[in-house]
C-alpha cells in the first residue's frame, strides 16, 4: 500500500509540473516595466509568475483566464469593493502580471488611482505595486496590437492633464482599429479640449453616425459653437 501511495504522488507531483510546463509554454514573451511614471520615477513592479498572457489571445486561453479570474480579479475586485485574495491592489497586480493587457483590469486600476490620494498611490509603491500608468506602458509594450490599452492609456493621460501623451495614445488606438468608436469619441473630447474643432467635429459625426449613445461630445461642440 505504501508503495502504492508513493507511486500516486509522483505521478501527481510530474502531472502538476506537466500541466504548468504546458501553460507557461502557451505564454508569450516577457512582459517587462518600462517607461517612467507621471511623477518621473522608473516604472518598477513584480516579477512574473504565471504567464504573461496576452489578452487579446483570450479566446484560446480560456482555463488560464480563468485560473487568474476565479482567485485574483473577482466582481468585488473589478468594483473595487475589496480584494480577495487580501489587498485590492495586490488582487488587480496579480491580474495585470499576468495578463499584462487585461481590459478590464487595467481600467480598474485606472479608476482605483484616479479615485486615491497620492499618500496611497506612495503606498502602493512601497508594496511594490507601481502607478497605473506604469501598468499601461507594460501593456502597450507588451501588446502593441491592442488598441484598447492604447485607449485607457489615453484616458488615464487625458485625466491627468497630460494632454500630448493623451493625443498620441488616443491616435494610436484609433489607427489601430477605426472602428473603434470609444476612442474616437474619447479623442475627439481632447480635441474640442485643444480646440481642434474641424478634426473633433470630423470625428463627432463618424461616431454618431455609427450610434454611439454618450452626448458629451455633442455638448461641447454646441458650446464652443454658442461662444
Amino acid at each position: 500500500m505504501v508503495k502504492i501511495m508513493k507511486r500516486f504522488l509522483q505521478i501527481g507531483i510530474v502531472w502538476y509540473f506537466a500541466l504548468f510546463a504546458g501553460e507557461q509554454a502557451l505564454a508569450q514573451r516577457s512582459a517587462p516595466w518600462v517607461g517612467e511614471s507621471f511623477d518621473g520615477a522608473p516604472c518598477r513592479g513584480g516579477g512574473q509568475g504565471f504567464g504573461p498572457f496576452d489578452y487579446l489571445q483570450r479566446g484560446g486561453l480560456k482555463q488560464q483566464l480563468y485560473l487568474v479570474e476565479s482567485a485574483h480579479f473577482t466582481p468585488e475586485v473589478e468594483q473595487l469593493a475589496r480584494g480577495n485574495t487580501g489587498a485590492l491592489t495586490g488582487d488587480l497586480d496579480y491580474t495585470l502580471r499576468a495578463w499584462p493587457n487585461h481590459h478590464r483590469a487595467l481600467n480598474a486600476m485606472n479608476r482605483y488611482q484616479l479615485r486615491s490620494g497620492a499618500s496611497t498611490v506612495s503606498a502602493m509603491r512601497r508594496a511594490n505595486i507601481p502607478p497605473a500608468e506604469c501598468y499601461l506602458l507594460r501593456a502597450v509594450n507588451f501588446s502593441p496590437k491592442d488598441d484598447m490599452a492604447y485607449m485607457l492609456l489615453g484616458l488615464l493621460s487625458h485625466r491627468k492633464d497630460r494632454h500630448e501623451e493623451a493625443l498620441t495614445a488616443y491616435r494610436k488606438a484609433v489607427e489601430l482599429s477605426p472602428s473603434n468608436i470609444q476612442a474616437k469619441y474619447n479623442l475627439a473630447l481632447l480635441l474640442v479640449d485643444l480646440g481642434q474643432l474641424k478634426e473633433a467635429e470630423a470625428l463627432a459625426a463618424d461616431v454618431y453616425a455609427a450610434g454611439f449613445p454618450l452626448q458629451g461630445l455633442k455638448r461641447k461642440l454646441s458650446a464652443h459653437d454658442s461662444q
